[in-house]
């Protein structure tokens, strides 16, 4: 054999071996990793096995949640989708809310829910009792009471403590609706009211809403063309310019105002199970 036939076998032999050592190698890795990965698995389910069992033995939490029309106990679900962490103030302090709750809204569906949020920071008289006159307002403290005639208010209200409500005018001066009197009466009457026939009832119920006028004040008179037509006098109650800009002419107002059917899809629509 020659030289240069020997020189080609040579080569021929190491592109052999190189083959089969990068071959050897690829098994022994794939291997490994299959071995690695399958271990892995066991302890996983392992660990998710001891996890369920001790969740499926431990006792269930609850936590308590006040819709303002009622209280609901459920199980805490931590990172929950509907559990933002964060419960709504509820209104200690308010007349209305006493037999309404905090979410009085619910005869008109399509819109109940732009009433509710407005009913977080809005007292029912707000909207309920009409000032004709010097319209006056206050906020309190939906907790302890406090009182005070103007906010810095510049970005939205979210889960806010206070609530804004009108001031009336009895006997020359400028006070809350919900007297002391008031309240007397209405815990009496509460305490009464099963026993009461329903003359009595209808008369207990006329002295309580005496001062609720029979139309509310409608969305677009406080989201006014301008400042001067709104209903709520904005800037007085702490309303900053910015947000007064924004709250004037709201497009949702105008979308309430002109359609009288909201075209919501099936899934979306309240109380609709199809």
């Amino acid at each position: 054999m020659s030289r240069r036939e020997l020189s080609f076998l040579k080569k021929i032999y190491a592109v052999i071996g190189i083959i089969f050592i990068i071959y050897s190698s690829y098994l022994v890795v794939k291997l490994v990793m299959h071995i690695w990965h399958k271990e892995g698995k066991r302890e996983e389910a392992k660990i998710d096995e001891g996890d369920l069992f001790k969740m499926m033995m431990s006792e269930e939490k609850k936590v308590t949640y006040d819709l303002g029309y009622k209280v609901i106990k459920e199980e805490e679900l931590e990172r929950h989708f509907h559990h933002v962490g964060e419960g709504v103030v509820h209104d200690e302090i308010n007349l209305c809310i006493r037999c309404h709750g905090d979410i009085p809204h619910d005869k008109n569906k399509s819109i109940r829910a732009f009433l509710n949020m407005h009913s977080d920071f809005l007292a029912c008289e707000t909207c309920h009792i009409r000032l004709k006159d010097s319209k006056r307002f206050v906020w309190y403290n939906k907790v302890n009471g406090d009182q005070v005639n103007k906010l810095a208010i510049s970005k939205y209200l979210s889960n806010p403590t206070m609530k804004l409500i009108p001031l009336v005018k009895i006997e020359g001066n400028y006070v809350r609706p919900d007297t002391d009197e008031l309240k007397a009466f209405v815990e009496r009457f509460r305490e009464a009211v099963i026993q009461l026939p329903p003359a009595k009832k209808s008369q207990g119920l006329k002295i309580i809403h005496k001062m609720v006028d029979k139309r509310p004040v409608q969305c677009d008179e406080c989201h006014a063309p301008t400042l001067d037509d709104s209903y709520l006098p904005l800037l007085d109650v702490g309303y900053k310019k910015e947000r007064v800009l924004q709250i004037l002419s709201n497009e949702v107002v105008g979308m309430v105002n002109k359609y009288k059917k909201f075209y919501i899809p099936k899934f979306l629509e309240p109380g609709n199970n199809e």
